[in-house]
């Protein structure tokens, strides 16, 4: 059974696997059935299943921006759910703004994999006019 810890601990690899492009070792991580949930207002928005859906809606949120960087400020495991504070600066390819906005991602889990991670921006009507 997985610890607050453990939770945290996964998706810090996870994000570092996504960051640095290693797909497959991120799809160990992840189940068969892994749902990332985007805010549906966005370009890239709506579920993404799969174990590649982070490799599928990576280059769809990078069509939109240029320069972009996530700082990764908490992540904190709790018994069923592990939650991320994740602040985001992107140059906007539609009005050439640079930018910065406070997401909150919360995940679960299922037999010691990532099941779900929903994505909950400060601000997604911005996000989306930046878009």
């Amino acid at each position: 059974m997985l610890t607050p810890e453990d939770r945290a601990n996964i998706l810090r690899e996870v994000y570092a696997a996504a960051r640095e492009g290693r797909w497959d070792d991120l799809a160990d991580r992840v189940t068969e059935d892994f749902t990332i949930h985007e805010a549906p207002s966005l370009p890239y928005g709506g579920a993404w299943t799969g174990k590649d859906a982070f490799k599928r809606l990576y280059p769809a949120v990078m069509d939109s921006w240029d320069d972009p960087h996530a700082e990764t400020l908490e992540i904190a495991g709790g018994e069923e759910w592990v939650l991320a504070v994740v602040r985001l600066t992107m140059t906007s390819r539609k009005t050439g703004q640079r930018f910065s906005q406070t997401v909150c991602e919360a995940g679960t889990f299922e037999c010691e994999l990532l099941k779900d991670l929903r994505i909950h921006y400060f601000d997604a009507a911005e996000v989306a006019a930046q878009a």
